[in-house]
């Protein structure tokens, strides 16, 4: 099936008909805090059974403001994981709500940015044209340019964004994030059981006299040792 057939298509969209959209040392002090963690403050039950092996999932989009936002935050994170965590974006496909055939586009772009092992900097791209530029992209000829900004030429863009691989990937993200119950973004999901509360971590990072890097990082190895 084709990119282009599958972008007019409206199946993936009906997935997601109910998500809701964006909507010591100080260290050692935060750790010795993780007690206060409270379900339905700074996290979520997602699902009673968990992940066989320690996973985050950050569902989110590229045009989502707190998404940018939050991206140093989430970078940070990623850079504390043990090397046994594996940490996956999953593009959400209904943003922007105003254009669904942009959000179906860049989830097939995202999704063929992490076949080509060019994920990151389409990400970076993609944001810092969206919110430092504010140059709004969604079309194919721009996920052409883009890719070509990152080295891929237009027949192996092409050729990705036809495969049944990238089309695979864009079905995994609309299933999760249903299956997730994705309302706002972005929105980790730890071991497939947890959300955190991304809105809480600042307050809670001011209870518990860290930085909010520090309480993000406290709250997910939490989560992720959690039965």
């Amino acid at each position: 099936m084709s990119f282009l057939k599958v972008v007019k298509a409206t199946s993936l969209l009906v997935l997601l008909s109910g998500a809701i959209a964006c909507s010591p040392s100080a260290k050692e002090a935060g750790q010795e805090k993780a007690h206060s963690f409270k379900l339905g403050k700074d996290y979520e039950l997602v699902r009673d059974t968990p992940s066989a092996k320690p996973q985050i999932i950050e569902h989110f989009s590229l045009y989502c403001g707190h998404c940018y936002n939050t991206e140093p935050l989430i970078k940070s994170m990623k850079k504390s994981l043990a090397k046994d965590v594996d940490f996956k974006r999953s593009h959400v496909i209904f943003l922007p709500q105003q254009r669904p055939e942009w959000g179906k586009a860049m989830t097939f772009g995202v999704a063929a940015a992490q076949e080509l092992n060019v994920e990151e900097g389409f990400v970076e791209a993609v944001f810092d044209s969206h919110f430092k530029q504010k140059k709004y992209l969604g079309d194919y000829s721009h996920l052409v340019e883009l890719f070509s900004g990152l080295g891929v030429d237009a027949a192996k863009f092409k050729e990705t964004m036809n495969s049944e691989a990238t089309l695979e990937r864009v079905r995994e993200m609309v299933n999760k994030a249903n299956s997730d119950k994705v309302r706002f973004t972005p929105d980790l999901i730890v071991n497939d059981k947890y959300r955190v509360m991304i809105n809480y971590i600042p307050v809670g990072a001011e209870a518990n006299e860290v930085t909010p890097e520090q309480q993000l990082d406290n709250l997910i190895e939490y989560l992720l040792t959690n039965p």
